[in-house]
């Protein structure tokens, strides 16, 4: 146990001192939550630490480290009773559906939250943490490679930051909602949210540049779905593979370059090795 910035915090490196921070934890049904990873150059999220505050306790959870199981605390906070208070939910619970099939706690977007108390434009955390705690927060580490070691006490205070006010936060959003009765429907907004996210593989630039009906038009689905398809094979983001605007331009103009029947195997085979290898000299220069 260590102490930073006037909260106790564990840092935690192996399975021995996570089991020690559920059991800490685990008669609390409210935890304030957020994630670091990188994905700008795979399809899949790279998960580097986990950040969770229970409104003593915070546990910073190094999941690089080869000696934890950090699938653990996803398992532990997956349950009905359980409420996971977050700042702009949509990557987070990306990242928790890669490891469960399902999301079973209740989720409140601080983020949602503002919108239904009076902001016309989705705020950011700082903008939050100004508004309701008066400080002013320091997000110059906000785009910060997560994934280099060690973590200094530059990068503790940074994530201690980052869930430590999300108490405050929620404690005044929730208020507002409960004294202007929105409660229940940001909560059905919210279980529509989460629905998006685990079954729509439509980024909504789609729909808003090509419309609603878009998801009947069976060469965009077949172009999608190849796209894809590549990317999760090779690893590597799907706007490498085709990007969203190239699809819209395409099937604006009813010219789609690509459609996945009309692919042989050797061609598929042949497109693989193409972005293999430029995966390969990206990896070289960057």
């Amino acid at each position: 146990m260590f102490k930073k910035n006037n909260h106790n915090f564990s840092f935690i490196k192996n399975n021995k001192e996570l089991d020690q921070f559920i059991t800490k934890i685990k008669n609390k049904k409210k935890f304030f939550f957020d994630t670091e990873f990188e994905r700008r150059s795979t399809y899949k999220a790279i998960i580097s630490i986990i950040v969770i505050f229970d409104g003593e306790n915070i546990g910073i959870i190094d999941c690089l480290e080869k000696k934890i199981n950090f699938k653990k605390i996803f398992k532990f906070l997956n349950k009905k009773k359980i409420t996971l208070v977050i700042h702009s939910c949509r990557q987070d619970l990306e990242i928790f559906l890669s490891v469960v099939k399902k999301t079973l706690f209740t989720v409140f977007d601080t983020q949602i939250a503002a919108l239904f108390n009076g902001y016309l434009e989705a705020p950011s955390y700082k903008k939050l943490v100004q508004d309701f705690c008066k400080i002013s927060l320091d997000k110059s580490l906000q785009k910060e490679d997560w994934l280099k070691r060690p973590v200094n006490n530059e990068r503790i205070n940074y994530l201690i930051n980052d869930v430590y006010y999300l108490k405050m936060i929620f404690n005044k959003l929730n208020n507002k909602l409960i004294k202007k009765t929105k409660l229940n429907l940001f909560n059905k907004l919210i279980k529509k949210e989460i629905f998006k996210i685990s079954y729509e593989d439509y980024p909504v630039i789609f729909k808003k540049k090509l419309g609603n009906d878009i998801l009947n038009n069976n060469k965009f689905i077949k172009i999608i779905s190849f796209r894809n398809k590549i990317a999760k094979k090779i690893n590597l983001p799907k706007n490498w593979i085709f990007s969203d605007k190239e699809i819209i331009r395409n099937i604006k103009n009813k010219k789609i370059l690509i459609i996945s029947k009309n692919l042989k195997k050797n061609e598929i085979k042949n497109l693989t090795k193409l972005i293999n290898n430029f995966k390969k000299n990206f990896n070289k220069v960057s």
